[in-house]
């Protein structure tokens, strides 16, 4: 009878066993798909990043191009008329401006997107780590009882 009881008490110990690895299993599996999921993420933000880098650039270099153009027309227009395009460049400028500031907004809004997402992933970590601890600190009190 003795050997029986101990025999369901072990086919339970392993059991539970089972399940704690599987738990564990699943926890690292879940961290993983995180893991990619968060590098999908902040690859997506590099990728719009990177596009709107290349559409600010080709912006900056039709208006260089504009501007260029005007410089050759300025000569030819009377005073009054290089006062409007002086008007037209600071205009430019200003939008260049603002198109800059606009960039550097959005880059920082990425790294702060990126630092939230690297925090997200340590913290999450951090609490799989100390559920691990808890399951472990259970099973070894488990096995004490034994």
């Amino acid at each position: 009878m003795k050997d029986k009881s101990n025999s369901d008490e072990l086919y339970d110990v392993q059991t539970e066993n089972r399940h704690l690895k599987d738990i564990i299993t699943a926890l690292r599996e879940s961290l993983e798909e995180m893991k990619i999921k968060n590098e999908e993420i902040a690859q997506e933000a590099r990728a719009a990043a990177n596009e709107e880098i290349i559409q600010l650039k080709e912006t900056i270099d039709a208006l260089r191009d504009e501007m260029e153009k005007m410089k050759f027309e300025k000569a030819e227009i009377v005073q009054e008329a290089r006062a409007d395009a002086n008007d037209e460049i600071n205009q430019i400028k200003a939008i260049v401006g603002a198109l800059r500031d606009e960039l550097e907004s959005n880059k920082i809004m990425y790294e702060e997107k990126n630092q939230e997402l690297d925090r997200i992933a340590r913290d999450e970590k951090d609490q799989l780590k100390q559920m691990i601890e808890v399951l472990r600190n259970r099973l070894e009190k488990h096995d004490a009882k034994k």
